[in-house]
């Protein structure tokens, strides 16, 4: 009877607490850097360099959507935003 208390909790906190899949630190950190380098280095990127971040960028955006939660999903949407743009 406790076993089956214990994994009903942590049934429990783990849908509660652990919403974010777990490719989300992956996808968020990917994004956050290559953003940092396209606004420090934008105008000394070939268009190449350019075309590819924002197409990883893309990419990205699309995994974070599927896998974020919260301020992390907000600020990928706000990339979105800005790729669209």
């Amino acid at each position: 009877m406790k076993k089956i208390l214990i994994t009903l909790c942590f049934v429990f906190l783990h849908s509660v607490v652990a919403k974010e899949g777990s490719m989300c630190n992956y996808y968020y950190d990917s994004i956050t850097r290559k953003v940092n380098i396209i606004e420090k280095k934008k105008d000394d990127l070939s268009k190449m360099a350019l075309k590819k971040l924002y197409g990883d960028l893309t990419f990205e955006v699309g995994q974070c959507f599927s896998n974020c939660e919260g301020d992390k999903f907000n600020y990928c949407n706000e990339i979105a935003k800005e790729i669209e743009k």
